[in-house]
């Protein structure tokens, strides 16, 4: 796949860069967080590229971008503000108008609160909360983040509730709602100080009540992260997988799924 190309020639490339120390907010992960805040008074731009890829049948590709500032208002406190868009491309997937399409999709705002630390403390907990909202549709997330840093590794988990409201447009217009719940794994193992490799580990569970309609789909990838003083880069590629012979792919969910995650400290 050419854009799969694209993104490892990036990681390889980065990977390649200068050295320094790592940052102390550095994220090894992209699908999982970790315990850990900014400093206050300081600042971080994240632009995030997520590409969701593959079906039983047809082409499926779609892009979600979202650009983060990210502030520490205190040692234990951060606020950031995202912003959302989405290209979408797919044709000859059953079920499914063919698309092609790019636009803003929403404007985010996001809170985490430390309550203890990976690297002092038994185990290192977060709590973060995210709402989303759009001219059509609102979004309220809420995690529960632990994570622990042994030596060189680092360990995540994260138990994550989403509920979106959604203006269906259908011959009236009306308002549905989505619930979403997630648990994601994550391992690392620092290689140097500035060079991670790690795999990931995603469960997605979706509930659409009016429609009845419910997907539950399993993934597991590696993933590779670089640092270099002010800037740091974590990529991961998962993939939907089953378990010990039972069929539980869900078609309704994309076979790949890559994401890359570039930050920027100032």
């Amino acid at each position: 796949m050419r854009v799969t190309r694209k993104i490892l020639g990036l990681t390889a490339l980065l990977a390649c860069a200068g050295a320094a120390t790592v940052q102390a907010d550095d994220r090894k992960f992209t699908y999982s967080y970790e315990a850990k805040t900014l400093p206050p008074g300081t600042w971080e731009f994240e632009q995030w590229a997520t590409l969701q890829t593959g079906k039983d049948a047809g082409t499926w590709n779609t892009w979600l971008f979202r650009e983060e500032i990210e502030y520490g208002i205190s040692d234990r406190l951060n606020a950031s503000i995202y912003l959302n868009s989405e290209y979408q491309a797919n044709s000859g997937v059953p079920g499914f108008d063919d698309e092609h399409r790019f636009g803003f999709k929403s404007m985010s705002t996001e809170w985490k609160y430390k309550l203890s630390d990976p690297s002092t403390d038994a185990i290192g907990s977060l709590l973060y909360g995210e709402l989303g909202f759009s001219n059509d549709e609102y979004e309220i997330e809420a995690k529960l983040v632990l994570s622990k840093e042994i030596g060189r590794f680092t360990f995540a988990y994260n138990f994550i509730y989403e509920a979106e409201l959604e203006q269906a447009l259908d011959e009236q217009p009306v308002w549905r709602w989505e619930h979403i719940i997630s648990n994601t794994l994550g391992a690392s193992y620092s290689v140097t100080e500035r060079f991670s490799v790690g795999v990931e580990a995603l469960d997605v569970f979706r509930n659409a009540p009016v429609e009845d309609h419910k997907t539950h789909a399993y993934y597991a990838g590696p993933n590779v992260h670089v640092s270099s003083g002010a800037w740091w880069a974590t990529f991961t590629v998962l993939k939907q997988i089953s378990f010990n012979g039972l069929e539980l792919t869900d078609g309704d969910n994309t076979k790949w799924q890559f994401r890359l995650i570039f930050g920027v400290n100032f």
